[in-house]
Parts: C-alpha cells; sequence; structure tokens
C-alpha cells in the first residue's frame, strides 16, 4: 500500500515537472496573434476615406489592435470590432510584419498591382520546413480624395525562404476599382489613389507537428432601394488530417468584394471562427459571417449627423464577397478567442485621414 502511494505521489510529481519543462521551452516566438476579422458600422452611407482592421503583438509580447475609420465629405461615428484568436504553441513558430502597396490610375478601371517582398529573418525562422502566410489585418487610406469602392481585393502568397540570403521571399497582390459619383464629387477629376497596407503573420512549422489547409469561402446576393438584405452566417464543413493533431486554429489567407457598381459603404462584416474540432474525424465545423451594406433602414433618422445625412442616398445593387481560409493543425500549446469593440468620431469634411484621429489602438483583452 505504501510503495503504491510512493509510486502515485512520484508520478504527480513528474508530471508537474514535465508540465513546467513545456511552458519554459516556450520562446517569444511561440506566440502569436491571428487576425479573424472585423466589423465596421457608420450611422449612415460614406465614401471611404480610411479603413483598415489589423492585430501584433508589441515589443512586449502583448496583443494589441488597431482600427482605422474616416469618411469623406460627411461627419460620422464608427462602430467597430476586431476578432482574434491568441495562440501559444511550442509547435508553431510566428513572424509578424506589414507591407504597402499604392494603387493609381483612372476610376472604373481595374488596378492590379502585385508587388515582391523580401524579409531578412532572425535565425530562429530560417531553415524552417514549412511556412504558411496569412492576412493579419489591412488598411485602406484616401491619398488624394475619397472614391466609393467597385472593387477590393486582398492576397499574400506563401513565402519561400532563400538559404543564401537568410531571407524570406512573397509577393501581395491589391485589385481595386473606385469610383466618385455623388453630388460632392469632382467632375473633372476622374482619378483614384490609395494606399493599402497588408499585415501579415508568418507561420513556421514542421510538418510532424503541424499542418495547414486552405479553404475557399463565396458569397453573394443583391439588395433593393426599399429591401436590405439579411445578415447570414455561413456554416461550413472542412476535412482535415484526422486522428493526429489536438489543436486547430484559423485565419485569413485572403479576401475581398467585386460590387455592381460604385457603391456608398454603411457596414461591412468580414468574420471566421471554428465552432467545433472534431480531432478523431478530422473535421473542422466553421461559422463564416461576409457582409456588405450600401445604406440600412433608418439610416437618415438614426444618423449621428443628421443635417448631412439628409444628402444620403439608397440604390439597388450586388456584391460578390470571398473570404479564403488557413486553417491550422497542431499537436500541443493553448488557443484564445477574443473580440475587442469601440468607436471613432470623424468630423467629414474630407479631412486627411492619416493622422491618429482616424484610428483608435488598443491593448487586446481576453
Amino acid at each position: 500500500m505504501k510503495k503504491n502511494f510512493l509510486i502515485l505521489i512520484l508520478t504527480i510529481i513528474s508530471h508537474s515537472m514535465t508540465a513546467q519543462s513545456d511552458v519554459a521551452e516556450l520562446k517569444p516566438y511561440n506566440k502569436g496573434v491571428i487576425w479573424r476579422g472585423f466589423s465596421h458600422l457608420w450611422s449612415y452611407n460614406h465614401r471611404v476615406n480610411r479603413l483598415g482592421s489589423y492585430v501584433f503583438l508589441d515589443s512586449l509580447q502583448r496583443p494589441v489592435g488597431v482600427y482605422g475609420s474616416a469618411s469623406g465629405l460627411g461627419s460620422d461615428s464608427t462602430w467597430y470590432s476586431n476578432y482574434f484568436s491568441v495562440i501559444e504553441s511550442p509547435n508553431l513558430r510566428f513572424f509578424q510584419g506589414e507591407i504597402k502597396i499604392q494603387v493609381t490610375g483612372k476610376e472604373t478601371q481595374l488596378l492590379s498591382e502585385k508587388k515582391e517582398f523580401s524579409v531578412k529573418v532572425p535565425d530562429w525562422f530560417q531553415e524552417l520546413k514549412m511556412y504558411k502566410s496569412i492576412i493579419n489585418g489591412f488598411e485602406i487610406k484616401s491619398l488624394e480624395r475619397s472614391d466609393l469602392p467597385i472593387m477590393f481585393e486582398a492576397h499574400i502568397d506563401d513565402p519561400m525562404y532563400s538559404s543564401q540570403s537568410k531571407e524570406i521571399k512573397f509577393s501581395g497582390l491589391i485589385n481595386w476599382v473606385g469610383n466618385c459619383r455623388s453630388a460632392e464629387c469632382e467632375v473633372f477629376n476622374n482619378g483614384t489613389s490609395y494606399e493599402i497596407t497588408l499585415h501579415y503573420l508568418i507561420i513556421g512549422y514542421d510538418t510532424e507537428k503541424a499542418m495547414c489547409f486552405e479553404f475557399n469561402n463565396k458569397y453573394a446576393y443583391e439588395w433593393t432601394t426599399y429591401a436590405e438584405p439579411k445578415e447570414e452566417v455561413l456554416k461550413k464543413q472542412y476535412q482535415v488530417i484526422p486522428n493526429k493533431y489536438n489543436m486547430s486554429a484559423i485565419g485569413i489567407k485572403s479576401f475581398g468584394f467585386i460590387l455592381n457598381e460604385e457603391q456608398w459603404l454603411q457596414a461591412m462584416n468580414y468574420r471566421i471562427s471554428i465552432d467545433n474540432y472534431k480531432k478523431n474525424e478530422g473535421i473542422i465545423q466553421a461559422s463564416i459571417l461576409m457582409n456588405f451594406l450600401a445604406w440600412k433602414e433608418g439610416m437618415k433618422q438614426n444618423a449621428v449627423a443628421k443635417k448631412k445625412a439628409m444628402f444620403a442616398h439608397r440604390k439597388p445593387g450586388w456584391v460578390s464577397l470571398s473570404l479564403n481560409s488557413a486553417i491550422i493543425q497542431f499537436n500541443e500549446g493553448k488557443i484564445i478567442d477574443g473580440t475587442s469593440s469601440g468607436g471613432l468620431y470623424w468630423p467629414g469634411w474630407n479631412a486627411n485621414a492619416s493622422g491618429t484621429k482616424a484610428s483608435e489602438q488598443k491593448f487586446l483583452k481576453f
């Protein structure tokens, strides 16, 4: 009896020491924060002067969320949410950064910019077997004047590692079409110019301890001047590797939308989450929300700036949205999902939206 009790005590101590050892093995590069989308709402519809949502870890490994919003001529308030997951795992290494792509040209024409980037990486991110990139947020910022969007698409390729230069090399792609036919638009100015920042998170891993898959998701609908579309959450089921990896997380590989023509923006939502992970079957059950609203019922009566909202219009239209997801399976660690919400006020008058008044930064609590 005493012998069995002693064995039990030694076993508990051994497991405790092993758990402590596993925690001690975690390095700063084993922690990352993944962007899972955003929600945006103005009290009435506008041209886009600035719009952005992204997350990152600061120098002290604290997760931070940033949201940017600025309308055109009319002043308004913004209500927003950032969606994210914080991950710690000895199986994964995280490297974050940002790239900037400028799109400049004529309105109503497709402006497609693909740029190659080379980034020197630290020792701990070199010579890994696999690299997977995901978008950790974005920011659209007008360089000259605000336009109504027609198309926006963003994508980051998976990187290749160069042993000679110790760099990861990848490309970023932006497709943009904009136009301005509002009463306040300049009649003889048919140019559009935006700076688009893509925040990226690159995950390095060994296939014995982790694996990543991509899945495409699309959604389309139409609306009239008297009936706005209903928000619909899509339920998806993805097949991944069964009975091998204990955990799973989800991120955004690319996203975008195409409208029938230029439309004012009032609300936009891109959100993705895992509802259930069936390890033995290798099944991921996920929820996806893709939503673009050009107008909402009662927007003039409920507008923050009622006098300016008098000129807000309704237009019929349709939208085709895409959100391509990246699912990472891994063996050990922990995942915490979270949401951070807030609000901003912008005075309008086509003011330059590069300053801090058009954005808010806060630590992410979970």
